[in-house]
């Protein structure tokens, strides 16, 4: 697999591992608020991670991205 935008940082915040072994996260390119919600079996999400060469969001970052997350989802 090929890294998406090569140039640009990726970021990445797991939402939740299930039971049956899928990964639901947040993966972001560029600015971590602008994101998407994805859903990979495991071993296909850290090959992803890898390929990625992705940062996982800290926790500064996540303050900000789920109070952005919540005005997307909910409105002001």
């Amino acid at each position: 697999m090929n890294e998406l935008m090569p140039n640009q940082k990726k970021f990445v915040q797991i939402i939740e591992i299930t039971n049956n072994g899928f990964v639901e996260f947040y993966f972001a390119v560029g600015e971590v608020e602008m994101n998407v919600e994805l859903l990979l079996p495991y071993r296909a999400f850290i090959e992803f991670c890898q390929n990625n060469r992705v940062s996982f969001i800290t926790k500064e970052q996540e303050k900000a991205l789920n109070i952005n997350n919540k005005i997307w989802k909910y409105g002001l």
